[in-house]
């Protein structure tokens, strides 16, 4: 009897065991059913489009780019035409509906841009998510202002003047003729001038390091102040007045031009290239 009894008892657990293993895998199939269907939902709303265009642009013309959320990249060639490719990424078509690229063209200027809310409210996340990747090619000889861009701009070797300002990313310039403003960037900054234009260079409010190039003979008046990290020249400057932390005053070669840099947090590099 008490053999007996000692084999239900047995019985009974092995059966509870097997009751609980399958509980244990109905619940974990359960659960990677609900992870997938989760992966699916994420992103499975997601809507796409892409936009190519070619143009004609004049030697010397103004190009702007500004209004996009993602990495912006111009290339250049020495053709006069300039290519533009944008994929636009939104999380319904009515969010895409509500930003749209708008190309604008003549002879001599090229504006690319998006419409920050084509029904005249504020734009929000509440209104949907959509972000772009830009590439863009322009004649060597071209102009170009970016602004308020979220994300990085990366630029190639440009003949003529360019000017960037509001960007939440890293700047980085490969050559231009001129640059004459750099402004309200999150990130770092590292651009090569061929020259400096009439209007001289300003830099201002950079959240991240700053390194400037500039080629051949200068003659400018240096002014960097309020600077959380280091100030370092190869150029020749001759300090004026009493140097101080984070604040340099002075002349490159016989002055003139004026260089003003203000309110980074990181170092500056004035370099000769």
């Amino acid at each position: 009897m008490k053999i007996l009894f000692a084999c239900l008892i047995v019985l009974a657990v092995g059966l509870t065991f097997l009751d609980s293993s399958k509980a244990v895998k109905n619940m974990v199939a359960h659960d990677s059913g609900a992870a997938n269907h989760a992966a699916d939902w994420v992103g499975s709303g997601d809507v796409t489009d892409q936009i190519n265009k070619t143009v004609t642009l004049v030697p010397g013309s103004n190009v702007q780019i500004r209004g996009f959320n993602g990495h912006v990249t111009v290339e250049t060639s020495d053709s006069n035409i300039a290519e533009i490719n944008i994929k636009v990424t939104a999380s319904s078509q009515e969010a895409m509906d509500r930003k749209p690229v708008i190309i604008e063209h003549t002879g001599n200027s090229l504006v690319i841009k998006t419409e920050n809310d084509k029904e005249g409210g504020k734009w929000g996340w509440d209104h949907g998510r959509v972000n772009h990747t830009v590439n863009v090619r322009l004649p060597r000889s071209s102009n170009l202002k970016v602004s308020s861009v979220n994300g990085g701009v990366t630029v190639g070797q440009l003949a003529g003047e360019v000017g960037v300002s509001s960007v939440n990313g890293r700047v980085k310039v490969e050559q231009a003729g001129t640059v004459a403003d750099l402004s309200s960037i999150n990130g770092g900054v590292s651009v090569t001038m061929m020259k400096l234009g009439e209007a001289g260079l300003r830099v201002s409010s950079v959240n991240g390091g700053v390194e400037i190039g500039i080629r051949g003979d200068v003659n400018a008046d240096v002014e960097v102040r309020s600077v959380n990290g280091g100030i370092d020249s190869d150029l020749p400057i001759s300090v004026q007045g009493e140097m101080k932390r984070g604040q340099l005053v002075g002349k490159i070669g016989s002055g003139g031009t004026p260089i003003k840099i203000t309110s980074v947090n990181g170092g500056v590099k004035l370099r000769r290239s």
